[in-house]
């Protein structure tokens, strides 16, 4: 049998359900948004009656919203999260079109990198054959330029594929960087190849090659590191085959019609394969629901209060807010540091083995075809160890062993198997650093804008390489006398050791654990 309630007890039940009620209101009130107007008095007076309270908690509520949308846009920007960075509604990411993407990335990088890594045949025969008298530094102008432009243009490529086509900008520059090589045909002095075979033909490729490293990131989640082993594996295929040819080429035909037959087989390799390069979209921050208007003419002072919070966030096309992560600095400095000597064995060895070993121009082919095709395991080993362990921590070991190929094999034993020994451990090592220092910015950036960020630390690459190759051939001309290799190899080995100590304090910033993968 229920128990009856005192008329007392009834009243106060009611009376407290009533309290919990308006409470209930008065906190709902509360949290709605600040531009909900309860009463007519304006922004900047203090009323009891109205939610904006006092001028001086209206300016602190104001500062601590602007300060959390300020917060929200830049990670938006920057660090974006790779679960739902990219939108698009006809393929998926890991599918057997993204992995086209990655092949068509593959030979775009062979036709670029490639070519630029079996310059040192050129530079060969331009050092012995067509200008014997002129200076090694006059002549390596022609390699360092190209070199420099191809990554320097990377900053240029990662704004213009924000606003346009990718395809379109990947078709422009493969036809241009093969008119290059067909003009550098008619050359015939060193100021004339340093514009057609190095500047141009640098800016151009510039192009293809940095979109067909980055695009297909933005296609692949699962295996990234794999995925960027296949795309630089095409270099290494594409250095060995080039430098064949090359050779073959100026043998048989001169060196004329070598330019002409690559210029038309990048042009043709380029122009087919630009299709396959089309970079996925951001998508666009869903819109927050608007809060309930209690009038029209309250709606007009809210809009005069504060515009819509339900418009997407602008993106800018130059942002340099990753400049001030701390992060992104040291990767910049390790790139600095060890890949300005990366190019250094691709253009001594072949001349190394002519005036010191005393062997003939074919060995000098050779070596660059050995660092070529051991760079082809070294970056499938680079990257499977990467996606298990981090590519920071494989960065560095690869840094390490990458100096002592240089500093622990090639200086101490001039000899033919030391040469090819150091030209081996060389290509597994050296050659995987650029590709792992991009899936390091992938993991930590996501790949929405790893054009555009990756386009930044091509620029450091390219400062580097400029300055190192230019101070190599100058040193070997001055303190070597053209034929003594010894400062320039250690300053090239050195120049991997400080690389190697910024990526060690990197890691021990991120974690001290020897087991963390980073």
């Amino acid at each position: 049998m229920p128990l009856k309630q005192s008329p007392e007890s009834a009243s106060a039940t009611a009376n407290s359900k009533e309290s919990s009620l308006e409470s209930s209101k008065s906190y709902a009130s509360s949290l709605s948004s600040r531009s909900i107007r309860l009463c007519a008095c304006k922004p900047h007076e203090e009323c009891p009656d109205c939610c904006y309270g006092s001028r001086e908690d209206q300016e602190d509520q104001e500062d601590q919203e602007d300060s959390v949308d300020q917060e929200k846009r830049t990670a938006q920007q920057s660090n974006i999260n790779d679960s739902d960075d990219i939108c698009d509604h006809r393929y998926d990411q890991d599918s057997w079109f993204a992995w086209m993407v990655v092949l068509a990335g593959c030979i775009q990088s062979m036709i670029t990198l490639g070519a630029s890594r079996a310059h040192g045949v050129y530079q060969e025969y331009y050092v012995l054959n067509e200008f014997p008298t002129s200076p090694t530094a006059s002549i390596s102008w022609i390699g360092s330029l190209q070199n420099t432009m191809l990554n320097l243009c990377g900053i240029a490529v990662g704004i213009l594929s924000q606003i346009y086509d990718t395809r379109v900008l990947c078709a422009a520059g493969s036809f241009v960087m093969g008119l290059a090589f067909i003009l550098a045909s008619f050359s015939t002095e060193i100021w004339q190849l340093t514009l057609t075979q190095g500047l141009l033909y640098g800016c151009a490729a510039s192009f293809p090659y940095i979109l067909g490293v980055t695009v297909p990131l933005q296609w692949i989640k699962k295996s990234r590191g794999l995925a960027l082993a296949v795309v630089y594996m095409g270099s290494g295929l594409g250095g060995m085959w080039i430098s064949i040819l090359t050779r073959s080429c100026i043998d048989t035909l001169g060196r004329q019609w070598s330019n002409r037959i690559l210029g038309c087989i990048m042009m043709v390799l380029g122009l087919g394969l630009s299709p396959l390069i089309l970079a996925r979209q951001p998508r666009i921050p869903p819109s927050s629901p608007k809060p309930k208007s209690p009038a029209p003419d309250t709606q007009a002072n809210e809009a005069a209060v504060e515009p819509s919070r339900s418009a997407p966030p602008k993106r800018k096309v130059l942002d340099l807010s990753v400049l001030r992560d701390w992060k992104f600095l040291f990767i910049a400095a390790a790139s600095f540091f060890s890949m300005g000597p990366n190019t250094i064995p691709y253009m001594l060895m072949p001349t190394y083995v002519a005036d010191v070993l005393k062997e003939t121009s074919n060995l000098g082919s050779t070596l660059v075809t050995i660092i070529n095709v051991s760079g082809i395991f070294g970056r499938f080993a680079a990257g499977m160890l990467s996606d298990r362990l981090g590519p920071i921590n494989m960065l560095i070991v690869w840094v390490l062993l990458a100096a002592f190929s240089q500093l622990g094999i090639w200086l101490p034993f001039a000899s033919v198997p030391a040469i090819i020994a150091s030209a081996a451990l060389f290509g597994v090592t050296g050659a995987s650093i650029v590709g792992m220092l991009i899936n390091a910015l992938s993991h930590i950036y996501g790949v929405a804008r790893i054009t555009y960020i990756s386009g930044m630390i091509y620029m450091t690459y390219s400062i580097s390489s400029l300055l190192v190759a230019q101070s190599t051939s100058l040193m070997l001309d001055t303190v070597g006398h053209g034929i003594d290799y010894t400062w320039p190899i250690v300053y090239s080995g050195m120049l991997l050791l400080v690389a190697f100590v910024i990526l060690l304090v990197m890691r021990i910033r991120i974690s001290r654990s020897l087991w963390f993968k980073v």
